[in-house]
C-alpha cells in the first residue's frame, strides 16, 4: 500500500494507469478471492489483467466494478492524480485547480471530484464521543436588513467538536439544516454525536428544546463567555477555507463541501495514510453517475 504525501514518490509508484489497475487489485482482492455472485473462492484470469473469473459460476468481474471508479471516463492513472491531491493537498483544490494539473476538462474535475466527495462523506461515520460542544452558523454573503439568525438565502450548517482535556478541538462535524426549529437541529446532534457524549451548546430555545430531550446537555449562555471561543475559530477556519478555495458554493453542494472538510480534518494527524483511507473510501462507494450524483446532492439539502 502506498503511503506518504511526497508527489515524487507517488509518481514512482504509478507511472501508468496499468500500475494503478495493479494497486487496486491488491487493494480489493490480495491473496483471496470472492465471488459476489456464488461465493466461490476459486479463480482465473478474466477478460483483461484487471479482472478475475470465477471457476465455479464463470462471473467475470473487474476489480473497479462496485465501486466509484465503476465505469469512469478519464484514464486511472489521472484518476489516482486527482485522488491524491484531494487528499494529500492541507487545503484541498478547486475543481479548477485540479482541471488545470491533470489536464482534464474543468466539468470532468468537478463530476470526479463530486464523487469522491460522496465517498468521503461516507468514510465520516463515527459519531463524536465524550465532551462536544455543538454551535450553529450561516454560509452566504450579507444580506441587507437581515440580522441576527434570520436566514433568508444563507444556508444553515451545524458544527459539533470534541472538547479535548487541554481545550483543544478532536475531531469535527459538520451538517446542513434547512430550518432553525427542534426537529432539524435535533436530527443534525443526533446523527453527529454518540447518546453517551455531554453536549454543551448556547442557550438559545431550540437548544433548549434538546436538553428537555436529552439529558446530558449543558447549556451555556455565550454572551460574555469564551466557553465557545475554540468551535467559533474552527467555524471560522471552515468559512475562510470555503471563500479561499472555493469561492462560492449553492446550497445543494454544501454538504459535499462539509464532508471534504470533515474528512481532512480528522485525519490531520495521520496525514500519511489519508490517500489509502481515501482509496478504501472509494471502494465501499456504489458506481455514482452524473444523475445520481446530483440527486444525492439535492437529497442532503
Amino acid at each position: 500500500m502506498f503511503q506518504g504525501l511526497n508527489i515524487i514518490d507517488f509518481q514512482k509508484k504509478f507511472v501508468d494507469s496499468e500500475s494503478c489497475y495493479r494497486y487496486l487489485m491488491d487493494f480489493k482482492w490480495g491473496n483471496k478471492f470472492t465471488c459476489r455472485r456464488c461465493k466461490g473462492n476459486r479463480w482465473i484470469s478474466g477478460r483483461t489483467y484487471y479482472y478475475r473469473r470465477c471457476q465455479e459460476c464463470r462471473y467475470d468481474e473487474s476489480v473497479t466494478s462496485h465501486t466509484l471508479f465503476h465505469d469512469m471516463k478519464i484514464p486511472m492513472l489521472k484518476a489516482f492524480h486527482l485522488l491524491f491531491r484531494l487528499s494529500t493537498k492541507k487545503k484541498g483544490m478547486s475543481s479548477v485547480e485540479l482541471a488545470s494539473e491533470t489536464g482534464v476538462q474543468q466539468r470532468t474535475a468537478w463530476l470526479f471530484k463530486s464523487k469522491v466527495q460522496m465517498a468521503m462523506k461516507k468514510a465520516n461515520k463515527s459519531k463524536l464521543t465524550k465532551e462536544v460542544v455543538i454551535d450553529e452558523t450561516l454560509i452566504g454573503g450579507s444580506v441587507e436588513g437581515s440580522y441576527g439568525r434570520k436566514h433568508d438565502k444563507k444556508q444553515i450548517t451545524v458544527v459539533a467538536t470534541e472538547k479535548l482535556a487541554d481545550g483543544r478541538t478532536g475531531n469535527m462535524e459538520m451538517r446542513h439544516v434547512p430550518r432553525f426549529t427542534y426537529k432539524c437541529m435535533g436530527s443534525a446532534v443526533e446523527d453527529m454525536v454518540d447518546k453517551n457524549a455531554t453536549v454543551y451548546a448556547d442557550d438559545f430555545p431550540t437548544n433548549r428544546a434538546i436538553s428537555a430531550r436529552r439529558t446530558n446537555t449543558k447549556l451555556i449562555r455565550s454572551k460574555g463567555s469564551n466557553f465557545f471561543d475554540e468551535i467559533h475559530k474552527q467555524i471560522m477556519t471552515f468559512k475562510m477555507w470555503l471563500t479561499g478555495i472555493h469561492h462560492q458554493c449553492s446550497g445543494e453542494h454544501l454538504s459535499k463541501y462539509q464532508a471534504e472538510y470533515v474528512f481532512r480534518f480528522n485525519r490531520r494527524n495521520q496525514r500519511k495514510w489519508i490517500f489509502e483511507n481515501l482509496i478504501r473510501a472509494a471502494f465501499l462507494t456504489e458506481p455514482c453517475p452524473y444523475q445520481k450524483t446530483i440527486r444525492l446532492c439535492e437529497r442532503n439539502t
